[in-house]
């Protein structure tokens, strides 16, 4: 079917009348006749593309003709725009942009009848198009426009002209970015100037084309100028790009650093373009092409924009969480002791979160009202262990993840780096295993022994009956949606690892303590000893007191907004469940069937184990996406995990008395 439509088109082609060259239509339904049925099918693409070429190569009228057509609508648009937008966020902000593509998903942007990417619209009108034309063999497009004669005539001094007001239209855009104060603010008056010279350098060579005879010698030196100022315009967002590591970053530097990027690439690739020589570089066209093709299929994707300016972002917020993880790692046994005895105070701790919100729970009060006291009762609870050094299970996930991606992105794939890898796995295992024994092996005797403490003391149980058997009920997965609940509460640690790191970078990029220690008011009726351990505190702490407080509320709440809007929704969490299973316990006086409290033990370590799995997922997916991790060049990974868990299996519980080298995991 597919060969035979490409036959009826050589035929239509070739009976074409000779003044029929505007005919766009012709050349929308060559790429038709290449177009696979499903975009994933890429073999079957380049199949159409060999087939077409050999027909057209077979048919010199057909080809003629073809020729014809696009030379003359090349001869016709303005190619400014490929150059000057295509490609490049024209907004001057992230939300500004976010909210320009938005509405031209609903009613698509005008482009003039003389456009060249009105003519790319119309051709690769699905959004999927650029998927199978970047698969087809690069060989497959240079001998297409080959035959079509499809050049860069460097002979036109029009063309030319064109060519270097469309790199000084961008030049003149650079400067105004950087200009803004999210970079301005960040820059020396050096590299200030290196953005200026490259501005003025452009418009002499705009000047130059425009009035005097071009004496190509002379403009040899005005290329060469641009491009070593250029060089060094490059280094500097290199430098601004890393700097984002260690002085944070905003969403705002983040979008405005990748469009002075893109802006410079495409500088240079105008300047590429119109050198006279070099000649035409068929694999120039076909990068360009591909990517004029992919700017125009995805110009009003939220996901791409949302992706490429979150990334950095992100890079940032994880790095803190790795930061922060490396804490959370035992690497010996003096370590595994260290975390078990934090873990041991977090565990007493989350007992009290359990038994006051089992208080909260008798008082009478309006859903919204209970769920602001629950989340009051966690929120504490969360900075009560933070500030005492303690531990929460399931805070680490978020933390180690990162290490764990951090490690991969220093690692190249060799095999002994792979092993060490598997070994920081390991170490990371161990250290969680801690953590949960320190947690629940406090946070059941401590809420038992409380609840008996009141039972002796008041004559009477916290709970009873019908909401004592609740508790249970509660943690018991053939009896409620705990697992469910257990993964949005992992939703929720994720999300409170994030909104921590964003805070710490938001600390460093707005240079918070420093403005602390010079505001006016403070400066005025404080002394500075006092105002300076503020800042200074602030600057360590303030990512963790507000990811606690946002943890608290997420998890206080969640009942009401499952209330309001009807739903099931509701939260789990190892250290408060287990706390409850014990207060449920001791209110039915121990009279549970074994059934029920096998099912209810398995529920609460299920809890656990669903809470760990979707915080590390989603926290190492994200650590991974902002290195641009690709998992699949560590798929011997597993091997070595396999090998380690094998040979060592008590590597995963307990630290041995040596640590592990790569040595240990070599096959025997």
């Amino acid at each position: 079917m597919d060969a035979e439509r490409r036959v009826k088109y050589i035929e239509k082609l070739r009976f074409m009348p000779e003044n029929n060259d505007e005919n766009l239509d012709l050349l929308v339904d060559f790429f038709a006749a290449i177009r696979p049925d499903y975009y994933g099918d890429y073999e079957r693409a380049e199949q159409s593309m060999r087939q077409m070429l050999d027909m057209l190569k077979a048919d010199p009228v057909a080809l003629r003709k073809l020729r014809n057509i696009i030379t003359h609508i090349l001869s016709q648009v303005e190619i400014l725009e490929i150059f000057t937008s295509s490609g490049v966020e024209t907004e001057p902000n992230f939300f500004v942009e976010l909210r320009r593509r938005l509405k031209h998903k609903i009613l698509p942007s005008f482009r003039k009848e003389d456009s060249l990417l009105r003519v790319i619209d119309t051709i690769f009108y699905k959004n999927s198009d650029y998927l199978w034309v970047q698969k087809i063999n690069k060989e497959c497009w240079k001998e297409f426009f080959s035959l079509v004669n499809l050049r860069v005539n460097l002979s036109n001094e029009q063309l030319l002209l064109r060519l270097s007001l469309s790199m000084h239209i961008i030049s003149c855009r650079i400067v105004t970015l950087v200009m803004n104060k999210e970079i301005r603010d960040w820059l020396t008056p050096e590299e200030i100037r290196f953005f200026i010279s490259q501005n003025r350098f452009s418009q002499n060579i705009v000047d130059f084309r425009t009035h005097v005879p071009v004496v190509e010698e002379k403009y040899k030196y005005m290329r060469e100028d641009l491009e070593q100022v250029l060089k060094s315009c490059k280094a500097v967002v290199a430098r601004l790009r890393s700097q984002s590591v260690t002085s944070g970053t905003s969403l705002q530097q983040t979008y405005i650093i990748k469009q002075i990027s893109q802006l410079i690439y495409r500088m240079s690739l105008i300047l590429d373009l119109s050198d006279r020589k070099k000649a035409t570089d068929l694999d120039q066209v076909v990068v360009l092409f591909w990517g004029v093709v992919y700017n125009e299929n995805t110009k009003n994707s939220i996901r791409k924009l949302i992706r490429s300016n979150i990334r950095v972002l992100a890079y940032r917020i994880a790095e803190h969480e790795h930061d922060t993880g490396e804490h959370y790692i035992a690497t010996d046994k003096k370590d595994f002791f260290t975390m078990l005895r934090s873990a041991v105070g977090g565990g007493i701790i989350a007992a009290f979160i359990a038994l006051v919100k089992c208080f909260l729970h008798k008082i009478s009060m309006a859903p919204f009202w209970q769920g602001f006291a629950y989340s009051l009762n966690y929120s504490a609870g969360f900075l009560a262990i933070h500030f005492t050094g303690s531990t929460l299970a399931t805070k680490q996930p978020a933390m180690t993840a990162s290490s764990i991606a951090s490690a991969m992105d220093n690692k190249y794939g060799n095999r002994s780096d792979m092993s060490e890898l598997a070994i920081l796995i390991s170490q990371v295992w161990r250290s969680q295993t801690a953590s949960f024994i320190g947690n629940l092996g406090l946070a059941f005797p401590v809420a038992l022994g409380i609840s008996f403490l009141y039972f002796l003391i008041f004559k009477e149980n916290i709970v009873e009956g019908i909401h004592a058997q609740e508790l249970l009920d509660w943690q018991n997965p053939l009896k409620s949606n705990c697992l469910m609940y257990a993964c949005n509460t992992g939703v929720f640690l994720y999300l409170s690892g994030l909104v921590t790191g964003f805070f710490d970078n938001k600390v460093i990029h707005g240079k918070i303590p420093e403005r602390l220690i010079r505001h006016p008011f403070l400066s005025r009726f404080f002394p500075k000893r006092p105002v300076e351990k503020l800042a200074r505190y602030l600057e360590v702490n303030l990512g963790p007191i507000v990811g606690n407080v946002f943890l608290g509320f997420c998890l206080g709440m969640a009942g009401f907004l499952g209330y309001i809007f009807g739903v099931d929704f509701d939260i789990r969490h190892i250290t408060i469940s287990t706390g409850q299973f014990a207060i449920g316990l001791q209110g039915l006086g121990y009279h549970v069937a074994l059934s029920d409290l096998i099912m209810t033990v398995s529920g609460v370590l299920m809890i656990g184990f669903l809470n760990f799995l979707v915080s590390f997922t989603l926290a190492f997916l994200t650590a991974s996406i902002s290195r641009g991790i690709q998992l699949k060049q560590y798929r011997h990974l597993f091997t070595y995990l396999r090998r380690l868990m094998a040979r060592y299996p008590l590597d995963f519980v307990f630290p041995p008395s040596s640590n592990r080298t790569s040595r240990d995991l070599r096959r025997k």
